[in-house]
């Protein structure tokens, strides 16, 4: 028996922050009265004793309480640290700007946080996560997705926009193979790789106008695409810019994440407008929130998040 996380780790050794399949399966759907703070440490503590542990030390016994809130409630502190270790850094970050009050509730979030305050591991990485909200709300802010934080190698932690004009060679090695790099949709790495196309295309296009389909839900806008100028003939090349209304009128019988991956994708020209069955309905845009962050934050393989808030700076510059 023991006090303290085996954290899931990459073969490179970073953490892995996405829940584990045994996490997605111990969602509930309702939530249960809070039990009081003094029930709580009495049940963990004669458990600790039952399975060989000392009811003495006080981490062992921290560690093996159970929830009372969130989406894993009746989960012991342990456990969600090993399996879903992304949804715990989002929820002490939260917990920490929390005033402790005298009820269950917050009794119970506190014993976590005091738990958790005990682990350099999730210290590190709520620091990363407060870097990172204060990031996707600038580019929220301003509209330009440079904003947005890289997460991967020597880089990791700046802006994509520092990154990108740091005339170091190092950076500017980095700026090169992005170009061409073949990075997975939703992927930091696609996201970063997307910024640097966009800066680099030519900064005044021509534009065709695409009359959007109408919806008896909603009336979507018309959408301006951005086309580059006719390519030779042996030649075909990917659309560098591609307008976020434009796909929102084609493709509403997209998910989100379908969506983003298309956003972040370079697109083939296209003979004519299309148009979706009248009989879908319409897309609407989430917009991003801390709340709906909680799960996604730095997933090992997609980050959703990222690539929505991508696609509504995108989205802003092109209604300017």
């Amino acid at each position: 028996m023991y006090a303290f996380p085996v954290f899931r780790k990459t073969s490179e050794g970073q953490l892995l922050m996405g829940p584990t399949e045994e996490a997605n399966r111990s969602e509930i759907v309702v939530a249960g009265r809070a039990r009081c703070k003094e029930e709580v440490l009495a049940e963990a503590t004669a458990f600790v004793r039952q399975n060989g542990g000392n009811p003495g030390d006080q981490s062992l016994v921290l560690a093996h309480c159970k929830l009372q809130f969130g989406k894993h409630q009746g989960q012991r502190f342990l456990w969600l640290l090993e399996n879903s270790l992304g949804y715990a850094v989002y929820l002490v970050s939260s917990i920490m700007g929390e005033e402790e009050r005298d009820n269950p509730l917050s009794a119970n979030k506190h014993l976590f946080l005091r738990y958790t305050s005990q682990i350099r591991e999730v210290g590190e990485a709520v620091e990363v996560y407060l870097k990172k909200q204060a990031m996707l709300q600038e580019a929220q802010r301003t509209g330009d997705s440079g904003y947005l934080m890289v997460e991967f190698g020597d880089f990791k932690g700046r802006s994509m926009k520092e990154v990108y004009e740091d005339p170091s060679k190092k950076a500017q090695s980095l700026i090169t193979y992005l170009r061409k790099a073949k990075a997975r949709p939703n992927t930091n790495m696609a996201l970063f790789k997307a910024y640097v196309l966009k800066r680099q295309a030519p900064a005044h296009l021509p534009t065709t106008t695409m009359p959007a389909a109408s919806a008896p839900s909603a009336a979507v806008p018309t959408a301006t695409v951005c086309v580059p100028p006719p390519p030779a003939a042996t030649q075909s090349r990917p659309l560098l810019v591609a307008n976020v209304k434009a796909l929102l009128a084609r493709g509403k019988h997209l998910s989100a994440s379908q969506l983003a991956q298309k956003i972040l994708s370079p697109a083939k020209p296209s003979v004519g407008p299309r148009r979706p069955p009248a009989s879908e309905p319409a897309a609407r845009r989430q917009l991003f929130t801390c709340d709906s962050a909680a799960g996604d934050f730095l997933e090992e393989e997609d980050d959703e998040e990222m690539a929505t808030v991508a696609s509504q700076a995108e989205e802003q510059l092109q209604g300017m």
